[in-house]
């Protein structure tokens, strides 16, 4: 998956003189980010360089680097807001835009398949949802895939999609919030949650999920 995503990025170079943040990371130089292999590189060199800020090409030359640390990540990311994201996916050329494509429907069929899910970063159902709908990539049918999966890993988190959408003040994306809240109304995600024995999750649902 990473590997793919570095092959499709690898015509963009580091940007000739790379600007550090003086706040964020005072103790690298340009020189240091130049002497560093791009896979070498840390998240908090990335947040020093405000690689969320960067022109595309620069920002698609570190693109690989972000995606393959945010997975490793084991705690919570705080420096990076992938809102920037939207919109810039669908000018990107194509092999570029399937790359992503592809890493969008990797995270998802990795998240569905283990409970709980190593993806670091991308470990938890609101989050993907949000990273779909920033990369400009249709949500419904990866909705309509974890629909049909009947395993115990799934239905997990489907509870704690419940959980987060009604006892969360901001669920998810503001743009996509409503298509999901009508997606988890559907009497299949109750069943889903009674099969698994979710007792709080479904009665979370029952009483704020059903229309």
């Amino acid at each position: 998956m990473i590997d793919s995503l570095y092959a499709a990025f690898s015509s963009y170079a580091l940007p000739r003189e790379p600007v550090l943040c003086e706040q964020c990371g005072p103790e690298w130089s340009a020189d240091d980010i130049r002497s560093t292999p791009l896979r070498s590189l840390s998240l908090p060199q990335l947040e020093a360089l405000h690689v969320m800020s960067l022109g595309d090409d620069d920002f698609r030359h570190f693109f690989p680097r972000l995606i393959e640390l945010l997975i490793a990540e084991k705690s919570p990311v705080f420096a990076f807001h992938l809102l920037g994201l939207r919109g810039r996916v669908p000018s990107w050329p194509a092999p570029e835009a399937q790359a992503v494509e592809q890493l969008i429907d990797d995270l998802w069929r990795r998240l569905l398949d283990s409970y709980p899910a190593e993806l670091g970063y991308f470990s938890d159902s609101p989050t993907l949802i949000d990273f779909t709908y920033w990369c400009n990539e249709p949500l419904q049918p990866f909705l309509d895939r974890w629909q049909t999966i009947g395993t115990r890993a799934a239905a997990h988190h489907l509870g704690d999609l419940v959980e987060w959408a009604f006892t969360v003040r901001e669920p998810i994306e503001p743009a996509i919030k409503e298509p999901v809240l009508l997606w988890l109304s559907q009497p299949v995600i109750g069943e889903r949650l009674r099969s698994a024995e979710l007792n709080a999750a479904e009665e979370l649902w029952q009483v704020c999920g059903r229309r």
